[in-house]
């Protein structure tokens, strides 16, 4: 019994229980203060053992760890370089044979022309595809002030008009005259809205119609994205194309995912969307019908200012 021992060998007996890690551990009735020394030297003695083995192992888990962010890396950079190399072919084949067909037309200056306005065409596509790696691939945090949503969208919509004018899709959006105000960085914000329409006209391969919506929502964000729920200016931009597979719709963000043909994208453009996006403390929400169309709604932090 506890009771019957001497304060001395009372502590001796605890020291002793905690260097073994047993809770009932038996000494004798008497103990003296050189006992109890040479108890707390064993005790000390055990945990810098365990501090080193400790230290040994943190470490060899660090240099797993490292080879493993090594290794992810290079994962990386490979898919980005495969990427990169499918997507390249067909625009190099079209400047290839342009350029070629410059040097053999050489006295018809209007088909060279032509020729040459193919090929700035390619290099311009090509200079997207590695802006667009370079944005994935190097993501910073922008520099944010206060944007008028409205007047980001009209100025965005202006420089798309003709592009999806090309493909037989028209344009619907009702502006405001009260501005909307959201906290980013107008240029991000405008490559993703250009991202997110070009990608909604080329779901129409027959043409139709584009809407871009703007509505203020009190809402919960979904819980992968950890966000405080609150008032979320929604960027709803609507298409009445084929919709999305039910087999895709979880891929859609990832990187080099497409259903496109060949030359219509690279796969990073709603990556790089949604990468903006949570920079900005947001995220994208899609609905969508397969043979009816989709929408996809932007969610952004409303401004105060």
């Amino acid at each position: 019994m506890n009771e019957a021992l001497e304060p001395l060998a009372l502590i001796r007996q605890r020291v002793r229980a905690m260097g073994r890690d047993i809770d009932d551990v038996k000494v004798g009735p008497e103990a003296t203060v050189v006992d109890i020394m040479a108890e707390l030297d064993e005790l000390e003695a055990r945990i810098t053992a365990s501090k080193q083995r400790v230290a040994i192992e943190t470490k060899r888990h660090l240099a797993d760890l490292e080879i493993i962010h090594s290794a992810n890396r290079l994962a990386t950079v490979g898919t980005l370089t495969i990427g990169m190399a499918h997507e390249f072919g067909t625009p190099l084949g079209v400047i290839l044979a342009r350029a070629q067909m410059i040097l053999s037309d050489a006295d018809d200056i209007l088909e060279a022309r032509t020729d040459a306005e193919h090929i700035v065409r390619e290099i311009k596509r090509m200079t997207q595809m590695c802006n667009e790696v370079l944005d994935y691939a190097r993501p910073h945090e922008p520099a944010k002030i206060a944007v008028d949503v409205y007047a980001l969208i009209k100025h965005t919509l202006s420089l798309l008009v003709m592009d999806v004018r090309r493909r037989r899709v028209r344009l619907v959006f009702d502006e405001s005259t009260v501005p909307m105000m959201v906290l980013g960085n107008a240029s991000k914000l405008m490559q993703v809205l250009t991202n997110v329409v070009i990608n909604a006209a080329q779901a129409m391969p027959e043409g139709g119609e584009v809407q871009v919506r703007v509505a203020v929502r009190s809402v919960q964000p979904p819980t992968v994205e950890g966000l405080a729920s609150g008032d979320y200016v929604c960027i709803e931009v609507q298409d009445t194309g084929i919709g999305i597979r039910g087999a895709d719709l979880a891929h859609i963000f990832d990187t080099f995912f497409t259903t496109k043909k060949a030359g219509e994208g690279t796969g990073l453009g709603l990556a790089v969307s949604l990468r903006i996006v949570r920079e900005h403390e947001g995220w994208i929400g899609v609905d969508t019908t397969e043979g009816v169309g989709s929408t996809f709604t932007i969610y952004l932090p409303k401004s105060a200012s």
